[in-house]
């Protein structure tokens, strides 16, 4: 089996540690022989006959030395895409005397450019698969009985050293909320936002999945395309959405699809939120039930904007190519509905008296300018509208209001308020505030007596957002920021205060 086909087990899955997904081998305990790079390339490992290096024999995978002091040898991957993982492939193809005898895989939720030294410090990586036995040359497959939790990297250990020739980590992809929050148009079909190809009536040259991939195809090889059809009809594939929504711009891409490009193509659109998921399966085969998007000619070799007839909320979109052919890349830009539990929260918000509301909204931001306007431009239709508002809002202050909500942080490294006090108020997590309170006594002290002179400066306590960064990075901000102009700081600080308040709204839309 080639890795280009994806283990039966793992079918409807998406590999989170693809290479073009944008996953990275960030560490490795030792890779002498061959580069841990390695394990995230493309297609099935090679073996190259005679060929070596001044190191030994090459090998197309990642292989440490041999071991000769007590522990193992393990590499740490940052996925392309976070998710939930249902199981991995490990593959020892071409390592026959020097594979490891034992894997296992663990994971951890953290932040895409959290350091290599605060991984490999964290004590939060929980296990994903457990000690294995392995099979030199073979493609080791390796499920869990159910999908774990958000997932953004892994760590794969092997017993005692030796080599993987590729790692494919199968899952869900599980985007952050946030992303579906933003007032500006977001891709609901792409890969990494939750999209999945879910039917296809044909992928006899490429797989319909390569649709929602990042970027522009690199080549035909990397599209969608369809055997010569040689009975009327046209060929068809069902989208999935990361969220239901509704889509107003639609790109399709025919790039490279030159003298097999289709003719023309219709977009149809289902709302399936009411379907049970055998009803919803039905659906797939048939137009009848589907609402007509779009409608239109195709060119070969070109990138199609394309727009919607009219607004439809949808959960899928099925898209025709006629009479068959390939297509490139589709992009279904649009915004996404909030859920049921989103509108829950909202609807909260909105029915809430003046005063209990205007207590709500000084827990995002200290200005009550910034509440008050916010009370009175209630009723909020959606989560879009409220962090569109709540960001409007704040840029349209004064200074004034701005200096008093800059008033209402805890100043950074004050022992007056707690040994530790360094968070940035309520936006940090728990995890980070305890890694800010166990920072050096050498940098609390720094932190504060920087502040006081920040204070002194400019009039008004430093405001930073400090989500995932640890102390001696705050310091070095902060001690950056203290030769600027106070008009430079009073706009800095109004930056990083806006950030401030929209993961203060995250937090508690999130519960």
């Amino acid at each position: 089996m080639g890795l280009s086909a994806v283990p039966e087990v793992f079918n409807g899955l998406v590999d989170l540690c693809a290479d073009s997904l944008g996953a990275f081998a960030l560490y490795a305990t030792d890779d002498y022989f061959a580069e841990k790079e390695n394990l995230l390339k493309p297609g099935a490992p090679q073996w190259l006959e005679g060929k070596y290096t001044d190191k030994g024999k090459w090998m197309d995978g990642w292989e440490s030395q041999r071991r000769r002091s007590p522990g193992h040898d393990f590499c740490v991957v940052r996925l392309g895409v976070p998710g939930q993982v249902h199981g991995a492939l490990v593959d020892t193809t071409h390592f026959k005397g020097n594979a490891p005898t034992e894997i296992s895989l663990e994971g951890i939720e953290a932040d895409d450019d959290a350091s290599v030294e605060s991984l490999l410090a964290s004590q939060a990586w929980v296990e994903l698969l457990p000690k294995t036995a392995v099979k030199p040359d073979f493609p080791n497959v390796v499920t869990r009985t159910g999908p774990s939790s958000r997932i953004t990297h892994v760590r794969l250990h092997i017993f005692p050293d030796g080599g993987v020739a590729r790692l494919r980590v199968y899952g869900t992809v599980v985007p952050l909320a946030r992303t579906f929050w933003r007032e500006a148009s977001v891709d609901l079909g792409a890969v990494e936002n939750g999209g999945k190809v879910v039917a296809v009536s044909d992928t006899f040259f490429g797989p319909a999945s390569n649709l929602l991939l990042p970027g522009r195809g690199v080549n035909m090889g990397d599209g969608w395309e369809t055997k010569r059809r040689r009975t009327p009809g046209s060929d068809w594939a069902v989208i999935e959405l990361g969220r239901r929504g509704v889509v107003d711009q639609v790109e399709l891409d025919t790039h490279f699809f030159k003298g097999n490009a289709p003719q023309a193509t219709t977009i149809l659109a289902l709302d399936a939120s009411k379907l049970k998921p055998k009803a919803l399966t039905a659906k797939f085969s048939t137009d009848e039930g589907w609402a007509v998007l779009i409608d239109a000619p195709l060119v070969q070799h070109r990138r199609h904007a394309l727009t919607p007839e009219r607004p439809v909320t949808a959960t899928h979109l099925k898209v025709h190519i006629f009479p068959h052919g390939g297509v490139n890349r589709l992009r279904l830009w649009g915004h996404a509905v909030d859920t049921d539990d989103e509108a829950a929260k909202l609807v909260r918000l909105n029915q809430l008296s003046a005063d209990a509301a205007r207590e709500v909204l000084l827990g995002f931001c200290g200005s009550f300018s910034f509440a008050d306007r916010l009370v009175a431009a209630r009723p909020f239709d959606s989560l879009r509208a409220l962090f569109a508002t709540a960001q409007s809002t704040w840029w349209e202050l004064d200074e004034g209001e701005w200096l008093t909500a800059y008033a209402a942080h805890p100043r950074l490294g004050d022992a007056a308020k707690g040994k530790a006090q360094t968070e940035q108020s309520s936006h940090w997590s728990k995890a980070e505030q305890q890694s800010i309170q166990h920072s050096q006594e050498a940098i609390l002290e720094g932190l504060r007596k920087a502040n006081e002179q920040y204070l002194s400066k400019f009039g008004f306590i430093f405001i930073c957002f400090a989500s995932g960064k640890s102390g001696e990075q705050v310091l070095a901000i902060l001690e950056r920021r203290l030769q600027n102009e106070r008009a430079v700081e009073i706009e800095n600080a109004a930056r990083e205060q806006a950030k401030i308040t929209r993961r203060r709204i995250e937090k508690w839309v999130n519960g």
